[in-house]
């Protein structure tokens, strides 16, 4: 009962946050804005996004190699596809995460070396667009102090959580929770604790954690031009440090479950916050649209490779 409720709430949430946005979408200036924007420039956002989700099956293939388990090429690029369709149809924007490591654990036999092997991939993409949202933070002068704070407040909370993680006291209290637990949560329990042992695995390989930092970087770039291009479509010029640390915000927004699919919290997202930067309305409800509109043609092409993976199979 208490899930479906909350399913509920959160649908509901979603659809008062895109009625509150219709006075925005049904004005004219908003429809002129979007008549008037520069399509070769979304083009360009596009192949960003596209190249983007290569390049993040290509850090996902680094972490995986590492544990021992070999990936082919397509086998890592259309699973990252499948997985950015399956963002759009479950509740969060990580739930094609889940997916992932569900197959490739099914595919591999290998259940904690998949799992957390998608942590640390997406872990780290996230760790540096944080800080990249950070440094913008810092660089850019006249940024309003509510976004500095929470550019800041996302990346150092994001290395003390992994900090705490890895230390040898959270292994310690993690461990002395089994005692408490009941027998029938035991096993529920031990699966945890051989999760986060396989988490732990990783928190002396420097090699690889400079490997996948540095093919976030070529991640970041593409994920960050593929919205920045749309902020230039519009003719809305920011500075890019400062419009970083805004996508950071707005991506960890996106992350929580708050409705279905971020339906409405996106799209609020990029309103509030691209508006604080000075971006006008209408363009910045536009860039909402058009991210949407361009993740769910990615989302189609992990669509069609999840039919032809499931034929196969």
């Amino acid at each position: 009962m208490s899930t479906r409720v909350w399913r509920w709430l959160r649908l509901a949430l979603g659809l008062a946050l895109i009625v509150a946005l219709l006075p925005i979408l049904l004005t004219p200036e908003f429809w002129s804005t979007l008549a008037g924007v520069n399509v070769p420039l979304v083009v360009v956002a596009a192949l960003f996004s596209a190249a983007s989700v290569i390049s993040k099956a290509w850090r996902w293939g680094a972490v995986m190699r590492w544990r021992g388990i070999p990936l082919s090429a397509s086998y890592l690029v259309s699973s990252y596809f499948i997985s950015v369709f399956f963002n759009n149809f479950l509740p969060s924007g990580m739930g094609g995460d889940v997916v992932r490591a569900y197959e490739t654990a099914r595919d591999t036999g290998q259940r904690a070396a998949s799992v957390i092997g998608v942590v640390i991939e997406r872990g780290s993409g996230m760790l540096s667009l944080f800080a990249a949202g950070s440094l913008g933070a810092i660089f850019v002068p006249g940024i309003p102090t509510s976004i500095v704070l929470l550019a800041h407040g996302l990346f150092i909370g994001s290395l003390v959580g992994i900090a705490v993680l890895w230390s040898d006291a959270a292994a310690n209290l993690l461990t002395r929770l089994t005692r408490i637990f009941p027998t029938r949560l035991r096993s529920v329990w031990d699966k945890m604790l051989r999760l986060h042992a396989e988490f732990r695995a990783y928190r002396h390989e420097w090699r690889l954690f400079v490997t996948v930092m540095a093919q976030s970087v070529v991640t970041l770039i593409t994920t960050l031009m593929s919205v920045y291009a749309l902020l230039l479509a519009f003719d809305q010029h920011v500075a890019f440090g400062a419009f970083a640390a805004v996508f950071a915000i707005v991506t960890a927004i996106d992350v929580i479950p708050l409705s279905l699919n971020g339906l409405g919290i996106r799209e609020g997202s990029y309103v509030y916050f691209l508006g604080l930067l000075g971006v006008a309305t209408e363009a910045a409800l536009g860039i909402a649209v058009l991210v949407r509109l361009i993740v769910t043609l990615l989302a189609l092409i992990g669509g069609l490779a999840f039919l032809w993976r499931s034929t196969r199979h």
